[in-house]
């Protein structure tokens, strides 16, 4: 039941602000911390379920601090536009080093390196940014996830609600 309150938080509040600023939501961070205080409780009365219970919360707790850490961008500002002026300075010495009269033999090149220099620029800063670009990370598979929580919920506590509304906010009780 929780699991799918935070799968949904996960989808409506973390997974977009991971794409933006590489930040972790609070409204996921709520569920989290209910699961921890319950297994820590479930782990004290120590019926042997309940290792496995907090190892696998461990699993996930791990696995959202990775997330989090992999939508950081690692390359700074300043190194990127170091990147950025390194070739163009590079380019812009081979443009003038061109002979006076100058051919389609001459720009080809010049066209060449240049599309290459950028293009090798802008793959680098879409893949430091996993959550977000055109090469990026979806969250297809945690909807798939929160579709099968769900699926799961209503089948074993039919008419039961969730404490949370749609987009994973806690509910008023």
């Amino acid at each position: 039941m929780r699991g799918r309150c935070y799968a949904r938080a996960i989808l409506t509040y973390e997974w977009p602000a991971m794409s933006e600023t590489g930040e972790k939501a609070r409204e996921a961070s709520v569920w989290s911390g209910d699961f921890r205080r319950h297994f820590k409780e479930l782990s004290r009365k120590d019926d042997g379920t309940s290792a496995l219970l907090v190892e696998a919360d461990d699993e996930r707790s791990v696995a959202r601090q990775a997330r989090l850490a992999e939508a950081t961008p690692t390359i700074p500002r300043i190194v990127y536009w170091f990147m950025v002026a390194s070739p163009a300075a590079t380019i812009g010495g081979f443009a003038f080093g061109l002979p006076r009269r100058r051919g389609a033999s001459h720009f080809v090149p010049l066209f060449v390196l240049a599309g290459l220099f950028t293009g090798s620029l802008l793959l680098i800063e879409d893949i430091d940014k996993p959550f977000s670009g055109q090469i990026r990370i979806t969250n297809s598979d945690m909807a798939a996830t929160a579709a099968d929580i769900a699926e799961d919920f209503t089948e074993d506590h039919p008419g039961r609600s969730l404490p949370c509304d749609a987009t994973g906010l806690r509910l008023r009780t």
